[in-house]
């Protein structure tokens, strides 16, 4: 029997809503998304990142095996649409090309975006959260810019370390020309997160006929953030098992410890990861970088045929 082969993708962007857009497609009686509900297989399953090698992802952050990626779809049976949601794929550009090689006929593309400046803001504080980023200055992750690209101040503990250049990450007018250019636009489709904040059963709605698939569904719609998927006890032990090497060898070495003080040891450990800073921005830096993508919101807005200039506003959007 052929192997199942998906023929949709939410490419992206991260920190614009795709979680709950998977959660809430899945829930559809035609669509197939793939997804564990334990901690450890639950991102690498719902993100199996397999088409973005130019990103530098590291392999346990990933599928990076043909047979693994394939058996995600093993129990897709007759579902009309069969999909997967690596949000990172919008930033990769080889992960186009390869999908469209790869994917089955008819394929169809969701993109999800927001603000440049809130959303750097945003993929700055997750990345700082799942130590793929360890600066918790975000002017100052900016301007280690450079440094990184030339592959210098890249933390260890960075499954992540192609995806650290903010400013390049965030023009995705760049990113959504290659979607555009490789798939035809009548094949992708995309939205805003205040899409999905405003009317979110309307969107999902207009998802789901362009999936053509019954649009006549209502799914449960909740905000998702992956940052609260893992509870800080489940964050600290994937931040030991990245020391470590593996979840494997973590929870070895967790079982090993009195519950006591096995409690202690994490509250102490919590304390001493990298600094977490919120979401806010200093307003004079902000007002530089909206000023500075405003070319930027301005090529996007013509792409898209969208009037997105209250994208150059100086105040903040909602954080999430």
């Amino acid at each position: 029997m052929p192997s199942v082969r998906p023929n949709f993708f939410i490419v992206g962007a991260p920190k614009c809503g795709t979680t709950a857009l998977y959660h809430a497609l899945r829930q559809h009686p035609e669509i197939f998304l793939p997804g564990a509900e334990g901690p450890h297989r639950y991102w690498i399953e719902k993100e199996p990142l397999y088409f973005c090698d130019d990103l530098d992802i590291a392999d346990w952050v990933r599928v990076s095996q043909l047979e693994d990626y394939l058996a995600l779809f093993a129990n897709a049976g007759d579902a009309k649409r069969i999909g997967e949601a690596s949000a990172l794929y919008l930033l990769s550009a080889s992960a186009p090309r390869r999908i469209q090689e790869f994917a089955a006929e008819d394929v169809r593309i969701l993109i999800l975006l927001r603000p440049p400046v809130d959303w750097m803001r945003s993929w700055h504080h997750d990345c700082l959260t799942y130590a793929h980023e360890t600066i918790g200055d975000f002017s100052e992750a900016l301007a280690a810019e450079p440094d990184r690209a030339a592959g210098r101040r890249i933390p260890k503990t960075s499954g992540y370390p192609g995806c650290l250049h903010y400013r390049k990450a965030a023009r995705f007018s760049d990113h959504v020309t290659r979607y555009f250019e490789t798939f035809g636009r009548e094949r992708v489709r995309v939205f805003l997160m205040e899409d999905l904040n405003r009317n979110p059963l309307g969107m999902v709605s207009d998802i789901f006929d362009f999936l053509d698939v019954s649009a006549d569904f209502q799914p449960v719609i909740e905000r998702r953030n992956d940052s609260k998927v893992l509870t800080r006890t489940h964050l600290w032990e994937f931040r030991l098992g990245r020391k470590l090497g593996s979840m494997q060898r973590a929870k070895q070495f967790l079982d090993r410890i009195p519950a006591q003080p096995l409690d202690w040891y994490r509250r102490a450990m919590l304390r001493l990861a990298p600094p977490l800073s919120d979401k806010r921005i200093d307003p004079n830096l902000r007002k530089r970088l909206v000023e500075e993508f405003r070319p930027e919101v301005e090529r996007l807005s013509a792409l898209l045929g969208r009037d997105l200039s209250h994208w150059n506003e100086v105040a903040p959007a909602p954080a999430a």
